[in-house]
Parts: C-alpha cells; structure tokens; sequence
C-alpha cells in the first residue's frame, strides 16, 4: 500500500497508511488530540515541566467566567501567557484572536496567541501513534500578538481592536514541527512594538532622572569619577548609563531575592521591602541609597561580581541624597514594571535600552546588534554546532562559546539560549547547562565595563536558582598600551584572570567594531586615554597584524578582520564562525586576505545581507544606528586549509525585507538552514523573505558577487558575465564572448589618486599642485588641467577637465612635477560611481590631463584598447560588472578603492587576436559618435535609448553584434538591474520611473 499525501499550507507531508484509518476504531476528537499536544510541549523546555505550566483542557483558568477554555496554554514564569488554539485543517485563527486580551487567574493577559492547523489525517490514528509520532507531524501556525500597551492586574475581556493585532505571516500560514511551537510560544511572548514602547517610555524617563542628578549640584570631578567608572567622557551619558546598571541590578536583586539560596542566606530581600515613608507630604515611598548599598554588598559577599560591582561603585555617595533616593526609588519602580510587563527571557530588555541611551555611537562605531539579528545569527550558528546528541547533558555544559566585542552581550545571550533550547527540546534540564555556561563556558570580553556588566546580567537573569562562581566574562581595557581583547592574539590569557585558549571554543559569535582611522576618527581613542597611551596602542596593533594576523588582516578594513582572525585562532576543529559584519567584507580590496581565509579554512559558508536601502529604511539595519550594509557570515572551520587555489562555495543569502520580529528572525533562520544543495532559489514561507545563490568562490578572495543581489536570477547572469558568458534569463542558454575576461591592470596602467596629486584650494594641503575650479571666465584653463570632480552635468562621453592647478610653492620643481604630468591620460574611470545620479563610468577628455577626486586616469597609448574600454565600462554590462565588484556599503553607489582598479574584471581587449584586433578597430568607429549621446545616469539604463546604443556596440564588440537573441536578453538584464536596490538606491523618483514599489 502507498503513503496518503496531502497538501497543508503549501507544503508536502506523507503519513503512513495507518492514518487513513487501518486498524482504528473510531476517530480522535480534539479535545484528546489537544491533551496530547500539551503533553508533547511540557517536554520540550525545563520550565514548562513545572507543575500548571502547560496546561490543557482546563476550565476555570481564564478570570472571565463567560470566556472560551483555551486549548492549551503556556504559562513560563516571567513571561505572558500564550494561548493556543487548535482545529483540523486550517490554523484556528478566529479562536486565537479572541484569547488575545483575556487575563489568566494566575496573573497576566493573553498578548499572543498561537493558531495551530492540524492534519485531519490524525483523527484516524490509534491512540498509541497519537503519542508515539507527534514529533512527525507538521502543523500550519499563524502567531497574532496584541499591540495594546500591558494593562496591569486589571481582568476582564480587552479584546484588541482589529488595527491593534499584530498578525505573521501576513497571508496564509507556515508549516512547522513541534519544536517549531514551542520555539514560537517564546519568541512570541514579546511583541515588538510593546517592546519598542516600554524601552522608550523607560529611556525618557532615565534621561529625566540623569538630568536631575546632573543638576543637582555636583562637582566636575564627581563627573569625571563617574564618567571614567564607566567609560563615558559626557557627565550627563554618564549618568543616564549609571541608571540603566541601576535598572538591571534592580531586575536581578529581586530574581536573586526569590531564587538564589546563598544570597537568600547573606540576608537579601525583594526591592519592594526596602522602601520607606518619605518626610515629604503627598511623595511616595523613597529607598534608601546607604541601605540599597549595603543589599548590593550582601549579593557581592555571594559573588556576582560581574553585574553588582559596578552597579555599586557607580553610586557615588557624593551625589546628594535626596537626587539620589529619588532617582534609584523611580528606577526601581521602573525595574517593576518591566519585569511585570512579562516580555521573558528571550528579549534583552537591557540590551535594547542602552543604544537610547548614548550620544556618541556614531564617534566610537559602538553600534549594537539588533535583536533580530542577533537571533538569526546565533540559530544558524547554534545548528551547526556538532555535538552527536543532544540530549547528553554533559556534552552540552562543555561546549565552550564566546564574543570578544561583547557589547551589551546581546549576541553571546542568542547563542546561549539556542543552546540551550537545543538541549531541553530533548529532554535535557537547563539548568546544568546554565551553570556550566556561567561558570567559564561562556566568555564575553569588551574594552567597556559597562557593556561587561550588561552581558553577565542578561545571562545570569535565564536561570536565577542556579548559582555560579567567577564567570569568564570582563573588561578587556584598552590601556598601558594595550589593544582589548586583540591582545589574544598573541597568547591564551589577559590581565584580571580572563583566559581563552587558542583552538578552545565550539562557538565565536561577535560584531566587532567597523571602527577605522579616517574622518577624524582615531583608533583606540577610548574616553579617558592619552594620545600617547593611545600610540602605543597603535603600534601594538600593528605589531599583532605582522606577527598573529597573517593574511586575515588590512591596515585600512577597521577591526573587522582582526576579529575575524582572533576568532579564527580560537576556534578548534568543527567550531563555528559567526559574525556580523559591514557589506564590504564582501567587496571591498582591503577585505581580500580577509575573504581567502574564509573560503580557504572554513566549509558551509554563508553570507547574508539585506537588499534593501538602510538610509530610507531604518528597520533594514543589522546594527543599531549604521545607516550602512551590513552582513551576517557563518562557516564551520576546516581541520586543515583547503590547497592553494582551491575554495568554498559562499551560500549567498539576500534578504528583500527587513525582519520584523523575533518570530520571523528565527523562522527565516530555519529556512536559510534547510535550504536545498541546488544553485539557487527562493527563501518563502508564505510571504517571500528572500532568495539564496550559491557562489562558486576561487580560493583567490576575489569579491562575493551574488550577494546583495535581489534577484537570484540576476546573480547567476552577473557570475555568467564574468565567465565571459551572456546568459539568458531562463538560463537554458547561453552566448560565450569571443574574448576571455582579463582584469584591467593586465592591459593597461592606472595612474596616481588625488592624495598624491594634489588637493582642491582650502582643504588639507596634500600632493604637488592646488586646484581650483574651472569657470566659464577663467582664461588658465590649460595650466596643469585636471578631471577632478564628477556631476550630473557630465552626461557625454568626451568631456571638459573641471579644475586647473597650482604648484605648491615647494614642489614647483620637476622632480616632483614630473611623475604626476608623464602620468597624464585621455581615459578616466570613475572610482566612487554614483548610479543614482551619475551617467559615466568611464570619461575621454581632447587632450590628455591629470586625473582627481573622483576620476582616475587610465594609462594606454593604444587608441583602440582605450575605445574598448570606454564603450564597454560605459554600457550597462561594464557598470553591472563594476556595482558587483566595488563596494556597496550604500545603495546606489560603487566605490572601488585605487589598489582594487587594476583588479577590475573586463573583456580582453587588448588580445592579440582575430577578435581582440577586431574589437579595437570596430571601437574606433564608432566611438566617436557614440561620444556625442546624451546619456541619463545608469539606473535609468532601461529607459534611456542612448545607453541602449552603447550596449548593442559593446555587445558587438565582444562578437555578438547583430545576435537579435543576445540583445534580448541584454534587454531583460537591463530591466530586472533597475530593480534592485543596490541600483536604484531607494531613489523614489527612479523607483516609479522603473515601476518598482517602494520598500
């Protein structure tokens, strides 16, 4: 007999025969199939184990007589209840939305409530199956969450309006397992926008209280005390981080109160005992800051060094009483009303505070991770940890995990909980899972001390009752000419006790910071240190990038590839790299030895990245505040290195939607790990996420192309394009080039950059010659020309030099003039290509001048291969090769630095060939009057006819002119690269020309 297959929420699934009804007597009704369900979950976590946790069937559970018994409900101790309501087929979602609202007798109200579709195949299965192949079974899930403000104690029916339920997905369902319910009974237990709400409703009230502190009458050196306790040289940040350590040593002095039998021992209380009658009329209870003081030295007396440390030593008894009392009693209030809120262990409340709280994120490149993608990040990555079972609690506490940029510890606290759940699903018990963790499994490291603290807070506050001694979690300082956590570079441990072994982890999970000297920024310019502490520093960094870094590392890519290498040293066989890290990693020059080491020391890599503008769409951000492309990389490390010239294939992910919620970042986690081993393909459940394509890189570190392209299809014709292949959008056929590609270095020379040139009149004072702008009254035009500065206004070909230059006074002699005058060209390439705005990427002057700012001379006495080059860059072929090449940290914009010019793919024109000769002389006719179009800048390629006739020449010119199929395909390419993103940079007046609808 065969398997009975039926269709739920678009997705395929078999039972045996069994179920259609052989051998049953009678069928399943729901209420016993929901028994069964309740039972099932109680085993996936070890809180829902406790008694009432998970509760099915059962009246009376709801305040409101007159309501409808949920199904099952899910009761985890600091978080709101979830409902989850049950039919045959399709998810019950009007009974889920009607438990929204409704308080349970316990306390709390129904904010979420899960819908479940179950297959009605079941209600034929024999009791025994019913328990025995639960775990088998795929549901069809819709999540509705309240977006109503918590509403305290008050009970009754507050059933949200329709415009105040949040619904995922939008349309139809998703099909999942059990482990998938139970994953989504905890990530929905905090709606985003509540969250949003509370953190910001606390945020402006810790700045009122900082600012009334701040006037209280304190000294500057009590500032400055403060400040540098903290790593803050603002007085009022300062102060509003004081309270935000306040907040959560608050959060957790309760917890420990109520859960921990030491400090319950050395005399602890809850809060809410220690407050007393104020002597003011008509003001509320005050605490007592030398009492609270003293609660926080009988916790420390335990241990919890890490979290209760700085909280006391940052309540400085010069603050006056009174400011002080004030300020501690309303943040205490505050702390019980976020722990009330019941958003549970999944959402770092602390670490979703803290950016609202700083001023100088931007100064510091301090930018911390949003929750979405620390989940995402920390799913993928706790997947592939390798441990051959589970549910052996001993395997579990020795996995060993760490993040060396730690932050507010919101990445290393995603990791853990993955782990842990991982653990629990099987029958595991946490709780020695947590105490392993704490106790050194665990490492997080950060230049901060503050950000130390965040991180032992969020991971002490996930189990409470389990205690633990000296955690591997501290400030790896910037100091004594230190570098941080870099310093591990060079051996296994670091002042204060902080150890972490090379080849030691299972797990290196981090954001490091993108931090690089330029703009005025400094490295190491850390609050409190002085510029000749900061040197040495410098230079010790230098010195750990020549010894320990190898080929990882770049004077001019940030930290990021230092990270990267610290984490690579510290990883053993099998463990896993997980990063997120700026889009450029995937581009840029500087990141090469970067992206060589990955393709040649990991397997399974994968990239991701958004498609999606991070100026215009603040919710498409990895990090807090960038208004950058960033991205997400995972790898599991190799034993050995691939052989030279070898390398992995990068799983390159593109998001087309920002992720919404933690319900979504884990559910498209699962996706993205259950992909196919195909090429390429979409990432959909239900609403379309994304889509995946599988680039085969060379081991040589050349740039990840196919990610930030939104259209897979596209991607695949970019990778063709450099395989000198046009490729049709079917891909069933394809046109090869009759010239190989080359780079543009292998034919001709580039010439100097602007730093070495010259600079433009009343900036810095650097090259030989100062410039000014040519204007239409200037008769100097041929003194020293130069095509310094790119415009809109240069919409042909042949164009006008745009300054003329001065010697400087000092370098009016040949010996320097000479080398930037024999340097001089006819032919420039634009290395800051704007799409959005600009209409050249190649430009021809009459005579030969200097290059610039934004134009770089490319160097060739062949008049042929420079007509080639110019009709090919300038097509819509030439500019795709150069937008998948160069940098794309902003959408709209390729950038390419000047050592990665000569690296620059293009066909070989320069061959000395039947088709390289005939490319050239066919160049030469018809530039000229190609030189003399009109162009629009190159996101409006599919409408503008001139560019069209570039492209149909430069089709020829690689020996498919006159190939009608060819030119069609050509045509589809140009319309789907106006549609993404990365070309049309979020520009709304380009995105209705090419009929795309805004993000």
């Amino acid at each position: 007999m065969t398997d009975m297959q039926f269709r739920l929420g678009g997705e395929m699934m078999a039972l045996g025969d069994d179920a259609a009804g052989a051998g049953t007597l009678g069928n399943i009704r729901e209420p016993d199939f929901n028994r069964a369900l309740g039972r099932a979950l109680r085993r996936k976590r070890a809180a829902w184990r406790a008694p009432d946790a998970v509760v099915y069937e059962r009246t009376d559970v709801l305040a409101d007589a007159r309501a409808k018994t949920p199904d099952v409900l899910v009761v985890t101790p600091g978080a709101a209840p979830i409902s989850i309501e049950v039919e045959w087929g399709a998810p019950a979602i009007e009974d889920a939305r009607a438990r929204l609202g409704k308080a349970v007798k316990r306390g709390g109200q129904i904010r979420s409530a899960i819908a479940v579709g179950a297959p009605r195949a079941i209600t034929r299965w024999t009791d025994e199956r019913l328990e025995r192949d639960l775990e088998s079974v795929e549901f069809s899930f819709v999540v509705l969450s309240s977006t109503r403000a918590p509403n305290g104690q008050r009970q009754g029916d507050l059933l949200p309006k329709s415009d105040e339920v949040a619904r995922w997905p939008l349309d139809g369902s998703v099909t999942g397992s059990l482990d998938d319910l139970a994953c989504l009974c905890e990530y929905a237990t905090a709606p985003a926008q509540l969250v949003a709400r509370m953190t910001d409703s606390v945020a402006s009230r810790i700045q009122g209280l900082a600012e009334m502190m701040r006037r209280s009458g304190l000294t500057g050196t009590t500032l400055d005390d403060i400040g540098r306790l903290l790593g803050q040289h603002s007085h009022a940040q300062a102060l509003r981080l004081a309270c935000c350590i306040w907040l959560t040593a608050f959060r957790l002095q309760t917890l420990l109160a109520q859960n921990s039998a030491s400090v319950q021992a050395a005399g602890l209380r809850p809060v809410s005992s220690y407050f007393r009658p104020s002597m003011a009329v008509g003001e509320p209870p005050l605490l007592s800051p030398m009492e609270i003081q003293q609660a926080w030295g009988s916790i420390l007396s335990v241990n919890y060094r890490a979290v209760f440390e700085t909280a006391e030593a940052s309540l400085d008894a010069r603050i006056p009483v009174r400011e002080t009392a004030l300020a501690i009693s309303e943040i205490a209030r505050m702390a019980e009303e976020v722990e009330s809120s019941g958003f549970g262990n999944r959402i770092d409340f602390a670490g979703e505070l803290f950016p609202k709280l700083l001023d100088d994120r931007e100064e510091v490149a301090a930018h911390y991770t949003l929750p979405g993608t620390a989940e995402l990040l920390a799913a993928l990555a706790a997947e592939r940890v390798a441990l051959p079972d589970w549910s052996d609690a001993e395997a579990v506490a020795s996995l060993r995990i760490a993040d060396m940029a730690c932050g507010t510890g919101s990445l290393l606290r995603a990791a853990y909980q993955n782990i842990r759940r991982r653990h629990e699903a099987l029958g595991g018990d946490g709780a020695g899972v947590h105490r392993a963790m704490l106790s050194g499994g665990a490492t997080g490291l950060d230049v901060n001390a503050l950000a130390a603290h965040m991180t032992a807070a969020g991971l002490s506050s996930y189990d409470l009752a389990q205690e633990y001694e000296t955690a591997n979690i501290g400030v790896a300082p910037i100091e004594d000419g230190k570098t941080g956590s870099l310093e591990l570079l060079a051996g296994d441990e670091l002042d204060r006790g902080l150890s972490v072994p090379d080849a030691s982890q299972d797990m290196v999970i981090q954001n490091p910071p993108y931090l690089r000297a330029r703009g005025g920024r400094k490295m190491f310019a850390v609050s409190g240190i002085a510029e000749e502490e900061r040197q040495r520093s410098v230079k010790r960094l230098e010195t750990l990038r020549r010894s320990y870094g190898g080929e990882w590392t770049h004077g001019q890519a940030g930290h990021g590839p230092e990270f990267s290498a610290l984490a690579h040293r510290k990883l053993k066989p099998g463990g896993v790299f997980a990063s997120v890290l700026p889009l450029t990693a995937a581009h840029a020059e500087s990141w090469t030895g970067f992206r060589k080491s990955i393709e040649a020391h990991y397997d399974d890599v994968t990239a991701i990245a958004f498609t999606i503008n991070t100026v215009t769409s603040k919710s498409a951000m990895m990090s807090a505040d960038t208004h950058m492309n960033e991205m997400l990389l995972v790898g599991t490390k190799r034993a050995e290195p691939r052989p030279v010239g070898e390398g992995a294939a990068v799983a390159c992910v593109n998001l087309s939607r920002p992720l919404r919620s933690l319900v979504e970042a884990y559910w498209c986690a699962k996706l993205i790990a259950e992909r196919g081993e195909g090429v390429s393909d979409e990432l959909r459940a239900s609403e379309e996420f994304g889509s995946w394509v599988r680039f085969p890189a060379d081991g040589r570190g050349g740039p990840w192309q196919a990610l930030g392209v939104r259209n897979p299809e596209l991607a695949l014709s970019g990778m063709e394009l450099q395989r000198s292949r046009l490729r049709h959008p079917s891909g069933t056929r394809n046109w090869d080039f009759a010239l190989p590609f080359t780079t543009l270095g292998a034919m001709a020379g580039i010439g100097p950059t602007h730093h070495l040139i010259g600079h433009v009149h009343g900036m810095q004072a650097i090259g030989i010659f100062r410039f000014h702008p040519i204007t239409p009254y200037d008769r100097n035009t041929s003194t020293f020309p130069t095509l310094w500065a790119a415009s809109q206004r240069q919409t042909r070909i042949t164009t006008k030099p745009t300054h003329r230059g001065v010697p400087l006074p000092t370098k009016r002699d040949d010996a320097h003039m000479r080398p930037m005058l024999e340097k001089r060209s006819d032919l420039f390439i634009a290395r800051n290509l704007r799409l959005t705005s600009q209409a050249l990427a190649a430009a021809r002057t009459s005579d030969p001048v200097m290059g610039g700012n934004a134009w770089t001379a490319v160097l060739s006495d062949d008049d042929g291969l420079k007509a080639a080059l110019t009709i090919w860059l300038n097509s819509t072929l030439g500019a795709m090769v150069i937008a998948s090449y160069g940098q794309t940290t902003q959408p709209g914009r390729a950038r390419m630095e000047i050592r990665a010019l000569p690296g620059l793919p293009v066909p070989d024109f320069a061959a000395e060939s039947e088709a390289g000769a005939y490319a050239r002389a066919a160049a030469l006719e018809c530039l000229p009057a190609l030189a003399e179009l009109e162009l629009r800048p190159f996101a409006y390629a599919a409408q503008d006819d001139n560019r069209k006739a570039i492209d149909l020449a430069a089709l020829d010119l690689v020996g498919l002119g006159g190939n009608e199929d060819a030119a069609r395909a050509l045509d589809w390419l140009r319309q789907e690269w106006r549609r993404e993103p990365a070309t049309h940079g979020g520009n709304e007046v380009i995105m209705r020309a090419a009929g795309v609808v805004p993000d």
